[in-house]
């Protein structure tokens, strides 16, 4: 059976939605919600917080993530607490601190290698153009050796046969 109409235009929002809640937890069989019934959430045991925080920064220190200083910042905080639960994960938060400082070293040692990688890629263009340049001069001089006509060989003079050398 269909609500009436005139009944929903005078409803509040909150309402109509709550009583769709009920009504289809109703036909599913399950209880609905009240909130007497609510429960306060569970406080996370030391080991599951020390656990978590771990996750966290292993999420933080992804890649993709990008968010190193943060990740840094909770591994430093995991290997400061003093706790049973967190000295557990010690030799993991030192490894993965390990591997963030790695990154980050390797990461500007790429950086230093791209630029030199650049400035000798444009040490070799000015090269190269320095090379066509002169290849040019000389192609032009040997242009104008091939231009110049050739001397006559009558056009040189004579010279007299030194002393005592037969005739």
């Amino acid at each position: 059976m269909a609500p009436d109409p005139s009944l929903r235009r005078g409803m509040p929002a909150t309402l109509r939605l709550s009583l769709a809640a009920a009504a289809l937890a109703a036909l599913a069989g399950c209880a609905t919600p009240t909130p007497a019934s609510r429960q306060p959430p569970e406080r996370p045991s030391p080991q599951q917080s020390a656990e978590r925080q771990l996750q966290r920064a292993m999420q933080a220190a992804h890649p993709r993530s990008g968010n190193t200083s943060r990740a840094r910042s909770l591994l430093e905080g995991l290997l400061a607490a003093d706790d049973e639960a967190s000295r557990a994960l010690h030799p993991y938060a030192r490894t993965l601190l390990d591997q963030l400082n790695e990154r980050q070293r390797l990461g500007q040692l790429n950086e230093r290698l791209e630029q030199q990688l650049e400035r000798s890629a444009h040490q070799l263009a000015e090269s190269e153009l320095h090379a066509e340049g002169l290849q040019r001069k000389l192609d032009a001089l040997a242009e104008i050796e091939r231009s110049l006509s050739p001397r006559p060989a009558t056009a040189l003079p004579l010279q007299a046969p030194p002393r005592g050398a037969p005739p």
